[in-house]
C-alpha cells in the first residue's frame, strides 16, 4: 500500500506526507496524543506502518469506525484476505502475525461460523454468578491492598491491577496459580509485537491445548469446561477462542482499573465526585472508558473489495484497523462521556463486541471501588504526562502508576477462600476421556484453508 497506488491526494486523503510510523517507542512516549495529532494531519482515516513496509488504514472517525466494524461484507475479521501476506510482505515468522494472523477462534470469524463461536462463548459466560464473581474480587482486591498498605506507596498496575486480573482470569478459565506469571509475559510477547512472539503465541496455544484437553477428561467449574462439554466447539477452536480472551480480556481489564484510577488522580472535577458520592464506581469506569480505551485499537478489519471510504481509495486485502480511542474522542460524540453513558467503543460493538465487556466491567468496578475507598490521600508520584505507555497498538493504559497514600497498618488479610464462579458440567455422553492432542495450529496453515 502506498500513496501511488491509492489514488490523488487531497484534503481528505493527503498521501503526500507518506504513511506515519506508529509502534514501539513512539506509542510508548506519545500514546495520549498520537491519535489527535494524526486526525489532524490526516482526518478521518490515516496510513500508517504498524512495522517497516507493513502499511495499514488507521480508522480514527468516529462514523468510520462504525462503519468498518458493522459492515462485515466489506470490511471482514478475516486475515487470510491480507494482501500483503501474497505479496510476501508478511510471513509466518512475522512478530505481528502472532496478533493479526488468521486462527478459527470468536475475533478472526465472519457469519455463520462467528456466530457459532459466539454463541457458544456467551452461553458459557451466562453462567458466572455475577454475586460471587463480585465478592471474589473484593477479598482478593482487599487481600492485595493489605499486603502493601503499610508502605504508603505501591505500583497500581504491577501490585493491584494486573495480579488482581489475573487472579479472576486465573478462577474463570480454570487456570494454575503457577502458570500466571509465564502467561502474563508470553500475552506481553504477543500484544507489544517482540521478536518472540510468534514462540510465545505457540506456548500459549500448548498451554490452554492442554488445559482443554484435561477438562474433556475432568470437566471443573470454569469456562474451558463448559466449552468443552456443551458448545460442539472443537479442542482446536475452545483453545484459539480462550487465548483471544486472555489476548483482549486481561490487558482491557487491568487498563480499565489503571486508567479509572489515574483519572480519579488527574482530574480534579472527577476525582472529588467519587470522594462526594456524587458518581460511583461503575459511572467512573464508564467515564473512564470514554476518555481511555484500555484497548485502543481492534486487531484488523481486512477489505473484501476495491472501495472509496472516508475519501480514501482502499484495495482488496488492505489492512483497516478501527481506532476506538479515537473514534471515542471524535468531535461528533465529545461529551457523550458524561453520567456513566455506555454508548463509547472501547468494548467493541456490533456482532464482535466483546463478549466479556460485563464481567470486564463488574471486576473494574469492584476494584477501582475498593482501591480508593481502602486508601487515604492517594496521589500519583510523578505528574500525568510523565507516565509511560506499553509500546502496543493494542494497549491503552500506562505500563505503570506509581502512588504515595496514607501507610495503614492493617495487617495482611488472610488468602480469601476459594469460590466457584459456575457450576461444573455434566461430562459429554460421547467423551471418552482420552480427549485431543494439543493442538499445534499456526496462522500460516490457514492458507491452505481449514
Amino acid at each position: 500500500m502506498n500513496p501511488d497506488r491509492h489514488g490523488e491526494s487531497g484534503p481528505d486523503c493527503p498521501y503526500v506526507t507518506g504513511p506515519s510510523a506508529l509502534g514501539g517507542a513512539r506509542l510508548a512516549r506519545e500514546l495520549p496524543g498520537v491519535y489527535e495529532r494524526l486526525r489532524t494531519q490526516w482526518g478521518p482515516i490515516a496510513q500508517i506502518e504498524i512495522a517497516p513496509g507493513v502499511a495499514a488504514w488507521l480508522v480514527l472517525g468516529h462514523r468510520e469506525a462504525l462503519d468498518i466494524i458493522w459492515n462485515e461484507r466489506l470490511f471482514s475479521s478475516d486475515p487470510r484476505r491480507w494482501n500483503l501476506i501474497a505479496q510476501g510482505l508478511v510471513h509466518a515468522q512475522a512478530p505481528l502475525s502472532a496478533m493479526l494472523g488468521a486462527r478459527p477462534a470468536i475475533s478472526r470469524l465472519d457469519g455463520q461460523e462467528h456466530r457459532r463461536h459466539r454463541r457458544a462463548l456467551t452461553e458459557a459466560l451466562d453462567r458466572v454468578d455475577a454475586p460471587r464473581l463480585r465478592r471474589m474480587v473484593h477479598d482478593q482486591a482487599t487481600a492485595l491492598v493489605d499486603g502493601w498498605a503499610a508502605h504508603g506507596t505501591a505500583d497500581v498496575m504491577a501490585q493491584y491491577a494486573r495480579p488482581l486480573v489475573w487472579s479472576v482470569f486465573a478462577r474463570l478459565l480454570g487456570l494454575t496459580r503457577s502458570s500466571l506469571t509465564v502467561l502474563d509475559t508470553l500475552i506481553g510477547h504477543v500484544l507489544e509485537g517482540t521478536d518472540a512472539a510468534v514462540r510465545a503465541e505457540a506456548e500459549l496455544l500448548e498451554v490452554l491445548g492442554v488445559l482443554v484437553t484435561s477438562t474433556r477428561a475432568t470437566p471443573g467449574p470454569d469456562l474451558a469446561s463448559w466449552l468443552a462439554h456443551s458448545s460442539g466447539l472443537t479442542v482446536r477452536e475452545i483453545t484459539h477462542s480462550l487465548m483471544a480472551l486472555l489476548l483482549a480480556g486481561v490487558e482491557s481489564t487491568v487498563s480499565a482499573i489503571g486508567n479509572t484510577v489515574r483519572l480519579s488522580l488527574t482530574d480534579a472535577r472527577l476525582g472529588a465526585a467519587l470522594a462526594g458520592g456524587r458518581l460511583t464506581a461503575p459511572e467512573a469506569v464508564e467515564h473512564a472508558l470514554w476518555a481511555a480505551s484500555p484497548m485502543p485499537n481492534i486487531a484488523g478489519r481486512w477489505a473484501t473489495s476495491d472501495v472509496t471510504f472516508g475519501g480514501c481509495r482502499i484495495h482488496a486485502g488492505d489492512l483497516l484497523i478501527p481506532c476506538l480511542a479515537a473514534a471515542n474522542a471524535d468531535l461528533g460524540v465529545q461529551g457523550a462521556g458524561a453520567s456513566g453513558n455506555r454508548a463509547h467503543l472501547a468494548w467493541g460493538t456490533g456482532a464482535h463486541g466483546c463478549p466479556a465487556k460485563e464481567v470486564a466491567r463488574l471486576v473494574a468496578a469492584t476494584a477501582v471501588d475498593t482501591l480508593l475507598v481502602r486508601l487515604t490521600g492517594i496521589r500519583l508520584t510523578v505528574p500525568d504526562s510523565a507516565l509511560r505507555w506499553r509500546p502496543s497498538l493494542w494497549c491503552g493504559a500506562p505500563s505503570q502508576l506509581p502512588v504515595r497514600f496514607t501507610a495503614s497498618g492493617t495487617r495482611a488479610a488472610a488468602p480469601p477462600p476459594s469460590l466457584a464462579l459456575m457450576a461444573v458440567p455434566e461430562r459429554r455422553r460421547d467423551d471418552t476421556g482420552e480427549g485431543e492432542a494439543p493442538p499445534r495450529w499456526g496462522w500460516w496453515d490457514s492458507l491452505a484453508g481449514w
